[in-house]
């Protein structure tokens, strides 16, 4: 066994391998051992900080080449969007979308943002629903469901056009912008309104005598007519209440000018207040009782 391992060790040649030899040859040259421990790494350290200086200036103009492409693709002819078209809606709210609509036409169809839009529609208090869709032609095609003004809500000194649930719709400078709407007046009074649409149907033909519909202390109606006999409504069954007051006028001119107001509150028992005018005295009574 200990000859074997003599006979290995004697077969090992001590002497370097030819490419040993060649590489060691080279690093004798002087020019080139300086080169490759001084040279080589100075350039390497030059060309890092060379990349670390212009590495924000490389980074902008690949940007600027990623924006430059994306824009020739999203600005392409069949992508854009030309113009707006609003359907649904009044003369005064297509032109109130069109000014708080934050789009300059034409547009990318890659710039809308239809969620946002959408948004800003329904943000605004005339618009009770809005659709939007863009068409194949390049419209951008808006449908609006405008609420309908029902009644003018008078609170101070400020007045304003509500819907038939009392939806806030728009402020208006005076009452006689909406001359054909019912006039509503108190705090809160369009929390309410469902009381006097039910009123209005079924007393259409009462109406016109109608002046305004108070609202006091947010629980109950007074209605003042046009010779401003004021009818005042209980809190609760007030339709049953007002129904028995149109049977006791078909008895008699119970809406003349002598009367200043009629209580219906306590409906078994209604009160008249009279006017500074005669009155009869086989009609009423002295306590003003019907």
């Amino acid at each position: 066994m200990r000859s074997l391992k003599r006979k290995m060790r004697a077969n090992i040649d001590p002497a370097p391998s030819i490419i040993s030899y060649r590489l060691m040859r080279l690093m004798l040259i002087p020019r080139l051992r300086l080169i490759l421990t001084l040279g080589i790494p100075s350039l390497v350290i030059f060309c890092g900080t060379l990349v670390l200086f212009l590495n924000i200036n490389v980074h902008e103009n690949i940007e600027g080449l990623k924006k430059d492409l994306k824009r020739a693709l999203v600005e392409r002819p069949e992508f854009m969007i030309k113009v707006a078209s609003v359907d649904g809606a009044s003369d005064e709210l297509a032109h109130e979308i069109r000014e708080i609509m934050p789009l300059d036409f034409p547009v990318s169809y890659f710039d809308l943002d239809i969620k946002y839009l959408h948004k800003v529609l329904n943000d605004i208090p005339a618009v009770a629903s809005a659709a939007i869709k863009v068409t194949v032609s390049g419209v951008l095609q808006i449908d609006i469901s405008e609420r309908i003004p029902a009644f003018i809500w008078r609170k101070d000194d400020v007045i304003s056009v509500i819907d038939e649930k009392g939806k806030f719709i728009r402020l208006a400078t005076s009452r006689l912008d909406y001359p054909e709407l019912p006039l509503v007046i108190g705090e809160a009074a369009n929390l309410s309104i469902a009381d006097i649409s039910s009123l209005i149907e079924d007393n259409q033909y009462f109406m016109d005598q109608v002046r305004a519909f108070v609202r006091v202390g947010e629980r109950r109606w007074d209605l003042v007519l046009d010779n401003n006999l004021r009818i005042m409504l209980p809190q609760t069954e007030f339709l049953a209440a007002f129904d028995r007051l149109m049977l006791m006028s078909q008895s008699g001119s119970l809406f003349s000018n002598q009367l200043s107001s009629i209580d219906m509150r306590l409906v078994e028992r209604p009160t008249v207040r009279v006017g500074a005018v005669s009155i009869d005295p086989l009609t009423y009574n002295s306590s003003g009782d019907l």
